[in-house]
């Protein structure tokens, strides 16, 4: 258990509030015409999209766990030759010389299924820097919001130039057009809520309902008729409103409510990611993503990638004023006791066992040497670094171990010497106030998670096949055929 005690190249400037629109802003020219445009309020909208299911933030380890234990069960029972999951594509935090900024070039998959398994992430990390874009604003520091920006402008160039093999460039240009617009009144809407300013608020959200609309439109047509048009308008819409009712929250000073929310917008984010990836990209896609193999490897990248983006938080939280930090740690707990309910449903409890206990004792390290920065103290970071260490040589062993030396334990090392790495240069960055590196490490983090869960996938898929028995008489039957159509929605 885990206890925390201690875009594109023409990224517009956005330090300052009221932006100035070309031609005005949509809600003058509804003023002008007399026309009034709609306003939600209240709860969150509920999402109905295809393949989309809101996740709670108890319980989904388990039935994750049992899930992916059913599926590859089933496909056994089809075939004694389980089916080896895709091999990764290398990720652009591969290589440490690679640049980070807005316009780098972007390493598109040439495969369909890794290509909708990078969309998934792709628009699950929209949320992440979306969300920490407006709680920068609502602290009013607009430095970190503008680096944030600029995140969000390189997430959108890569969502951009995966959709450009199926929907050419000039779908792209009006994706990415729509999405900035997006993004940018998410941050006038934090704006609002910073300064008190109720007009520039409801502005803001007049705005966001009328892009839903255009970006659900956009969707629907490039679909060519695979996404239904009321779906994909509530989808949207419940991505905004969790992005909105997080920044409420915390507006309010109600900073559990919104890390609650911070998971719950990565979460359906992930699933909306899956839901374009079916509609836009090629038909066979659909199938592919349903494998064992893909579901295993999509649930341990948004697991993976939620840790990456909560340490993060909390590292940074820490070495300002901890506001965040006990909201923060409650939210790490959450994501390690589905990591471990996941272990425990494909290994067994010993096995969940020694993985929380180590994966806790990772994030220990993390924010002791967090605590060492907050207090200029060099011998306590290089204490912390050399318990790093320890822990990526010992959960290295421990997970080649336990997928019986599938993985090769020296490249699995290297990847966590790589993440911790740069973790840390992230939060020194952070520290020193320089934003944009930070985010550049912190966003490079994330992508490193992407590799490390198809590594993990592979080995854990064939490991746990191995073990199943097969033929249908040895399967349980229509008991496994009940569990899968249950689990999640499909």
């Amino acid at each position: 258990m885990v206890v925390i005690t201690k875009q594109r190249d023409d990224v517009s400037d956005i330090r300052n509030c009221r932006r100035q629109r070309p031609g005005g802003s949509r809600a003058a020219e509804r003023s002008r015409s007399g026309k009034t445009g709609p306003y939600r309020a209240g709860p969150v909208a509920t999402c109905s999209c295809q393949h989309v299911g809101v996740r709670t933030t108890t319980g989904i380890g388990r039935a994750l766990g049992t899930l992916l234990f059913a599926t590859l069960l089933a496909s056994c029972s089809a075939d004694s030759d389980p089916p080896a999951p895709a091999a990764p594509s290398p990720s652009p935090a591969a290589s440490a010389s690679q640049s980070a900024g807005a316009g780098a070039p972007v390493e598109v998959p040439t495969d369909p299924a890794e290509a909708a398994l990078r969309l998934e992430a792709l628009v699950g990390q929209h949320s992440i820097l979306a969300a920490d874009m407006m709680r920068a604003r609502i602290r009013s520091d607009s430095d970190l919001a503008q680096s944030a920006n600029a995140a969000l402008g390189k997430n959108t160039q890569a969502m951009g130039a995966l959709l450009t093999p199926v929907i050419g460039s000039d779908g792209v240009a009006r994706f990415e057009d729509a999405w900035a617009e997006h993004i940018q009144e998410l941050f006038e809407y934090a704006c609002g809520l910073s300064t008190d300013d109720t007009a520039l608020r409801d502005e803001a959200h007049h705005e966001l309902v009328e892009y839903e609309a255009d970006l659900a439109k956009f969707f629907v047509d490039a679909s060519k008729g695979r996404l239904d048009r009321k779906a994909a308008q509530a989808g949207v819409a419940a991505h905004v409103d969790h992005l909105l009712h997080g920044a409420d929250a915390y507006a309010a000073g109600d900073r559990a409510t919104s890390a609650a929310m911070y998971r719950e917008s990565y979460a359906h984010s992930f699933r909306l990611g899956e839901t374009l990836a079916r509609a836009l990209l090629p038909p066979a896609v659909g199938a592919q993503l349903d494998s064992p193999a893909l579901r295993l490897r999509s649930a341990l990248t948004e697991l993976l990638g939620e840790n990456v983006a909560l340490v993060v938080g909390a590292m940074r939280s820490a070495v300002t004023d901890g506001a965040d930090l006990p909201s923060l740690g409650t939210a790490l707990n959450g994501n390690t006791q589905d990591l471990t309910a996941a272990v425990d449903a494909l290994f067994g409890p010993a096995t969940a066992r020694q993985f929380q206990s180590q994966w806790a004792d990772h994030i220990d390290e993390l924010l002791a040497y967090t605590s060492a920065t907050a207090a200029d103290d060099a011998g306590g970071q290089d204490a912390a670094r050399r318990s790093l260490a320890g822990f990526e040589q010992s959960f290295s062993g421990f997970l080649d171990d336990t997928t019986e030396h599938r993985l090769g334990r020296d490249e699995l090392r290297q990847a966590f010497v790589l993440n911790d790495r740069m973790l840390l240069q992230q939060l020194d960055a952070y520290a020193a106030k320089n934003y944009t590196q930070a985010h550049d490490l912190g966003y490079r983090t994330y992508d490193e998670s992407f590799t490390v869960s198809g590594q993990l996938a592979t080995a854990i898929g064939s490991t746990v096949a191995k073990r199943l028995p097969t033929g249908g008489s040895q399967t349980g039957g229509g008991g496994t055929a009940d569990t899968v159509g249950t689990v999640g929605g499909r």
